[in-house]
């Protein structure tokens, strides 16, 4: 169904005179009616993958075949006409599969239109693909206000009304908290099952390495590993680090990747020794310099065989996790001002939205007072109202009912000039969906606000150090819309970092990161909090990301369930909760 064999893509600016391999020698072979994952970390290659095997960009090198067709020889008619009949595909960016201006309902039924379905059919299939998506209670609402999970079932119910025989989706749930993300799993196999699709995922998100019979694992352009019987619980501890499958794949030009784990066990620098065993059942791969294969052949035969058997039985059998894996999170205590000053005052907060003939309560009095220089965690289930509380708190929509001030400016009652230039000035945003200019490299996207907001001739003064502790810098010369989603990420953070701004809002940062980034995003907040006493207000579902020191808010139905400050026990006990284990004292 999906074959490529060596595919190769390559980027070249013509500014910078720079190539850079996106995907070096990938293999794959999806069989047809199968649904697997391809899972990497960012900037593994995984949306250029996407855009190849969709024909939206040309490979550099190799053969790829979708339904035995080989598309790289397609012209641009033939491909879209390919894609429009065969082809269902799920953007990361879910204001992409949808158009605003429609309900939910019509952005489904829409596919069904364009393709002459008759009335009645379109209509009964369009409630059948409600039903399943579970969407029946909003089915009227405009796509503006449903949540972030709500809005992926709509992109998939958008994606299968065209009935295609081959599912694309990228990033589909990297703004869902675990129980929407099951959700959408079940639903991709629901999809599977009733209408034979063959589907693929390709996500930075290690909750689908069990989710599927299958997941490919890639890295730097190439596949390293192919997964199909993974235990449950060392996969969905999403803080372990993404390298943990000691797996690895023999591509088609014997390429094999050495994972990490075994590659800084033997220091082997430039070369690798091979023996095989005289059974020739296995190999062996050593460094010479540290031990020989005759060495080797006398510890395996002091080896008891029931006792390693014994340890992989407990290994792969496992319900907690050892201490050591959360240490470095628990221990990274964020020093909050005991004795600030006050700069945010809610109170009574309402927001509502209308869903047809009825209104969705969404924000439910809600009142709370934030100090400044302090890092406070917005957190609730899919729904729960974190997005539309960051966009009314910032000034970005207005609140049906309440008063809300920042550093004594009345967001809600001021004109809406004055509350613009109010934000322009003392509010970074960093937000679910990029707000970068897209016709602009990512150093001018960071040096514009100077240019409105800075009296100082130096506009690109620490850009490049900011640039680098997000990991960016070698990015920063290409425009937005080069980049990939985890990069854009990454670079509206660096945006948003470099204005100075008093007040960080930050909705979802690590949406399209992997683990490692995310983690990395976090320390830079709080390292920018404490630096310059800067107000961090994030909102996630990913518990994994909350630190000791921090101040939770959590959110249930549009109202506040919780309010804490975040001690070392505590987080343990969130964790477990969050991940669903024990952690194990060493």
């Amino acid at each position: 169904m999906i074959i490529t064999k060596d595919l190769i893509k390559v980027y070249y600016d013509p500014l910078t005179e720079v190539k850079v391999s996106a995907l070096r020698g990938l293999d794959l072979y999806v069989k047809e009616g199968e649904v697997a994952s391809i899972i990497g970390p960012s900037g593994a290659g995984k949306s250029t993958l996407v855009k190849i095997l969709s024909g939206l960009d040309k490979p550099s090198g190799g053969t790829i075949y979708v339904d035995d067709i080989n598309i790289a020889e397609l012209g641009e008619k033939q491909m879209r006409e390919f894609r429009y009949y065969r082809m269902g595909i799920i953007n990361q960016f879910v204001g992409q599969n949808l158009l605003s201006s429609l309900t939910l309902e019509k952005n489904i039924l829409l596919p069904m239109k364009m393709r002459y379905t008759a009335r009645e059919k379109a209509k009964r299939e369009t409630d059948e693909l409600i039903k399943m998506l579970n969407l029946e209670k909003i089915r009227m609402n405009p796509i503006t206000k449903v949540s972030g999970g709500e809005a992926v079932r709509a992109s998939i119910g958008v994606a299968i009304a065209k009935k295609p025989r081959i599912l694309l989706a990228d990033e589909p749930t990297g703004q869902l908290d675990t129980a929407n993300t099951n959700d959408i799993i079940e639903t991709f196999r629901d999809l599977n099952e009733n209408y034979g699709t063959t589907i693929l995922v390709v996500t930075h998100d290690l909750r689908f390495r069990n989710a599927f019979k299958k997941s490919y694992i890639i890295r730097d352009g190439r596949l390293v590993g192919v997964n199909t019987d993974l235990d449950r619980s060392e996969l969905e501890f999403i803080v372990r680090p993404q390298e943990s499958s000691l797996q690895s794949i023999i591509d088609s030009s014997q390429f094999i990747r050495v994972p990490d784990e075994v590659y800084i066990t033997g220091n082997y620098k430039h070369i690798a020794e091979f023996d095989i065993h005289p059974s020739k059942k296995f190999s062996i791969i050593y460094n010479p310099d540290e031990i020989n294969a005759t060495e080797i052949y006398d510890i395996m035969k002091q080896t008891d065989d029931d006792k390693v058997n014994d340890h992989i039985h407990e290994n792969n059998n496992r319900t907690n996790i050892p201490f050591s894996e959360v240490q470095p999170i628990l221990e990274q205590q964020f020093e909050y001002p005991k004795a600030s000053e006050e700069i945010i005052e809610v109170k009574h907060l309402n927001k509502s939205f209308p869903a047809g003939r009825i209104k969705n309560d969404v924000l439910k009095d809600l009142s709370f007072t934030i100090n400044q220089g302090d890092f406070v965690v917005f957190s609730g289930k899919s729904g729960a109202g974190k997005t539309t509380l960051m966009n009314v708190v910032s000034g970005v929509e207005d609140p049906d009912e309440g008063s809300i001030k920042i550093k004594d400016f009345d967001i809600v009652n001021n004109n809406q000039k004055e509350i613009d230039d109010f934000r322009f000035h003392e509010i970074a945003m960093i937000s679910q969906v990029n707000n970068l200019f897209t016709q602009y490299t990512v150093e001018e996207n960071m040096f514009i606000p100077r240019l409105f907001n800075d009296r100082s001739n130096d506009l690109t003064r620490d850009i490049y150090d900011i640039a680098k502790n997000v990991e960016i810098d070698h990015r920063i010369s290409a425009y937005a819309a080069e980049l990939s989603a985890g990069e854009k990420q990454r670079a509206a953070l660096s945006v948003a970092l470099a204005r100075k701004a008093p007040i960080i809002f930050a909705d979802e940062p690590s949406a399209n990161l992997d683990s490692r980034l995310a983690r990395n995003i976090v320390t830079l907040l709080m390292e920018t909090a404490v630096k310059f006493g800067t107000t961090v207000i994030m909102s996630t579902h990913d518990l994994s990301l909350i630190r000791p020191g921090f101040r939770l808010i959590r959110l249930e139905n549009g109202r506040i369930i919780e309010d804490m400050r975040v001690t070392p026990d505590k987080l343990r006990g969130i964790i477990e909760d969050y991940l669903g284990v024990e952690i194990a004292d060493d």
